[in-house]
């Protein structure tokens, strides 16, 4: 072979290298760069409320107990070419790239979830024992996946969070436990009066020991509380409770929407001597269903639908429409998805309260969900 052939063969190879390397520049740093510490909505699944809210568990977690919990939303784990085929790849790489949590302790989460794959993960830290594996399982099973199902995955993520910070430090976020409706009272409304029924226990997580025998005990206290025979206010006349049917005279049209949107059940107490009546009301948090900015009643689904897709180039664009089931009120409008970024460089150091993640790392732990 001569010269000019050898030359050839080389800038071929070279061509050929420089063409991989693209390639496998995106497999090693290809994941997402985080711009905020607490919630990085890249798919723009969560409401702004939602969203606020999520934000300001998570900051409380860090500040209060020192953990770091970080929740992600993307479209496909495809995306970003990084070369990972499962979800549970590709959440052990992102949590390792950003290293979430405290360095010594390895107590840092990670909420994952790939909308456009439909499915879902929580990455805990090498720190965090078997057990936790399931405790996230019960997680995802409980509070997350039966939201998503309806496409709430705003409310999902929530919940999850809510049910996350229970699972981490024992104590339910505000003292709600939004497991069910049925062992859930909320503050009495309207026409009603108050009772003791504020005090919420937390919820039974299954495969939790202690915490499971303590959880069934909530909820038994819970259904009590909500069962139990009560006295007129005025001649202390034990009071009946109404059926389902004969309570509807009590109830006002919203909050009969409320009982077949299954967003609020009413119970009427009535003296049979003097025909007082309470009514009392339990949210459903698994409803989906908002409080309506115009007539106040559980009666608002929310729907969104990403109309542009963010690149790394590019922003994009989410349509989000409300929809009142009881006064037809409506509201349209759109959020602005923040581009893509790649991370460029660890972000390894800083303390909890700093403005990076503590150096973590996750050795695969924790569960997966799809839908």
């Amino acid at each position: 072979m001569n010269g000019r052939g050898i030359s050839a063969v080389v800038i071929v190879v070279v061509l050929l290298i420089l063409g991989m390397l693209p390639g496998m520049a995106g497999a090693q740093g290809g994941y997402p760069a985080y711009t905020d510490l607490y919630v990085n909505d890249f798919a723009g699944l969560l409401t702004d409320s939602d969203a606020a809210n999520v934000r300001g568990l998570f900051i409380d977690l860090r500040t209060t107990h020192g953990i770091e919990a970080v929740a992600v939303t993307i479209g496909s784990i495809h995306d970003y070419g990084t070369g990972d085929e499962t979800i549970e790849s590709f959440a052990t790489h992102l949590f390792n790239t950003w290293g979430i949590g405290n360095a010594e302790r390895n107590d840092g989460v990670l909420m994952l979830v790939a909308v456009n794959d439909r499915d879902m993960r929580i990455e805990v830290g090498a720190g965090y024992g078997e057990e936790y594996n399931r405790e996230m399982q019960v997680i995802i099973d409980e509070h997350m996946l039966p939201r998503f199902r309806k496409d709430d995955y705003s409310g999902g993520i929530y919940q999850g969070a809510q049910a996350l910070v229970y699972t981490l430090t024992g104590e339910w976020p505000g003292g709600d436990n939004p497991t069910s409706p049925e062992s859930v009272p909320s503050t009495t409304m309207r026409t009603s009066t108050q009772d003791d029924d504020g005090s919420v226990l937390p919820p039974v997580l299954v495969g939790g020991g202690t915490a499971g025998i303590l959880g069934a005990a909530g909820v038994g206290v819970q259904r009590y509380r909500r069962y139990r025979r009560r006295r007129c206010p005025h001649c202390n006349t034990y009071m009946q409770r109404l059926d389902e049917v004969s309570d509807d005279v009590y109830l006002e049209s919203g909050q009969k929407m409320e009982e077949v949107l299954k967003s609020i059940n009413y119970d009427v107490w009535r003296c049979p001597s003097c025909n007082v009546h309470e009514l009392h009301s339990y949210r459903n948090w698994l409803s989906g269903f908002q409080r309506c900015p115009s007539c106040g009643y559980y009666t608002v689904r929310q729907t969104s639908q990403v109309e542009t897709r963010a690149t790394y180039t590019s922003t994009g664009l989410k349509r989000v429409e409300l929809d009142c089931r009881h006064c037809n009120y409506h509201h349209e409008h759109t959020v602005v998805l923040p581009k893509l970024t790649r991370s460029s460089s660890s972000s390894g150091s800083g303390s909890s309260g700093g403005s990076s993640f503590g150096g973590g790392h996750s050795s695969g732990g924790g569960a997966s969900g799809s839908w």
